[in-house]
């Protein structure tokens, strides 16, 4: 039984209880699948419950998992904020504030000038817009020789970082003022993900055949390779000090290394399926973990335990980022909606039907006050967003 100031359990999903030996598992699972299966059932919620019953079954019929799952329990990360904390809490707010219009291809990368907060986005043909920042007007644009972009790194004096991969090559291209400086070079491995190192010093990427490997944005030259997971690689990001390196992978687990010299530190296994994102809090204690599942996980990174679980997408989700603050996550997802998530609390999540085509990126100004959200429809969307620290921030 869920009381008033519990998140439900996988045991409360199944309807079982803690001592539920395998048998009793399954028998609950398919009760609850006759039940729940979106080809059964004319509920709209259909699938995010099969999700939610799909994950509670497979974490607790594996032993190790489910080891690890009520040792989490026993931690108290399951528990809520008292009833007068929630009381005191404000929803989070946000509001539609501009559609800039301006790329031709599919937006794939958002980023805020960290001096002027300047937002610059990039698409598919390799074109990337830089907008006024108080007027919805494109200040300057760029197009890039080959190569479709999929991450930007703004730096301070109005250097910008792009990379981009096509099959097994990986591109990347510095930008400062007038000067243009770039370079190709052929991997022997097919590149799925890419990641700028906040100082823009480094560029991440993963490969369909498992591999993670720290390039130099200066040359290219390879600093860093590893191959710790069994399958592909298919998320990296860094923290924000580049301190932390994560690579998600659809082996449905996580790495967790250090950002200077690529040495293992962490794995993170309570993730049902193959990871799609992955995003650090601004001090590192978090990391959010989106699945294929449709489900995103936040890790506390201080006992590698994972804290929450959070539904609500019917789509892949292909974006995530952490609002300054540290607790508010927003997620980008093929079902054409962004979320606004409390990472740390179980009060405060919105979903903001934002277009009717996937949306693909999403970026928190430096400030917090901005979201920036782009995707297939080609449409840049700036959102107001008012969100209160938390009491213990």
């Amino acid at each position: 039984m869920v009381t008033p100031n519990a998140i439900a359990t996988h045991y409360d999903v199944l309807g079982v209880r803690k001592s539920a030996d395998p048998a009793t598992l399954r028998q609950a699972y398919r009760r609850l699948a006759r039940r729940h299966h979106p080809d059964v059932s004319t509920d709209p919620r259909a699938h995010e419950r099969m999700a939610r019953i799909n994950e509670a079954f497979e974490t607790l019929i594996d032993e190790q998992r489910r080891t690890e799952y009520d040792a989490a329990i026993d931690s108290g990360a399951f528990s809520m904020p008292r009833a007068r904390e929630a009381q005191e809490r404000r929803p989070i707010v946000v509001s539609l504030r501009d559609r800039l219009k301006g790329h031709r291809t599919s937006i794939y990368a958002l980023a805020f000038d960290p001096e002027t907060g300047s937002l610059i986005s990039s698409a598919f043909d390799s074109q990337i817009l830089w907008w006024d920042r108080d007027h919805p007007a494109i200040r300057q644009r760029a197009r890039l020789d080959a190569g479709a972009i999929s991450a930007l790194r703004a730096l301070s004096r109005g250097r910008l970082i792009a990379a981009g991969s096509s099959d097994n090559q990986i591109s990347c291209w510095s930008l400062d003022g007038a000067r243009l400086s770039s370079w190709r070079a052929t991997r022997e491995e097919w590149v799925s993900c890419l990641a700028i190192s906040p100082d823009g010093a480094q560029v991440a990427s993963g490969s369909i055949h498992s591999s993670l490997t720290v390039s130099s944005v200066l040359d290219g030259e390879i600093q860093v390779r590893r191959r710790d997971h069994s399958q592909s690689v298919t998320a990296v990001a860094w923290s924000e000090s580049g301190h932390l390196l994560a690579s998600g992978s659809a082996d449905a687990t996580v790495k967790v290394l250090d950002g200077k010299t690529g040495a293992p530190l962490s794995t993170l296994r309570q993730i049902a399926a193959p990871v799609s994102a992955l995003a650090f809090s601004a001090d590192s204690r978090l990391l959010a973990v989106a699945s294929v599942d449709l489900s995103i996980r936040v890790f506390n990174l201080i006992n590698g335990m994972l804290a929450k679980t959070l539904h609500g997408h019917t789509k892949p989700i292909e974006s995530l980022a952490f609002h300054p603050n540290g607790w508010l996550l927003s997620s980008a997802s093929r079902d054409g909606t962004v979320g606004l998530w409390n990472a740390t609390e179980g009060v405060g999540s919105v979903r903001v039907e934002c277009s009717n085509r996937p949306v693909h990126s999403v970026e928190f100004s430096r400030d917090g006050l901005t979201l920036a959200t782009g995707g297939q429809d080609r449409i840049v969307r700036i959102w107001s967003v008012d969100a209160k620290l938390p009491a213990s921030a």
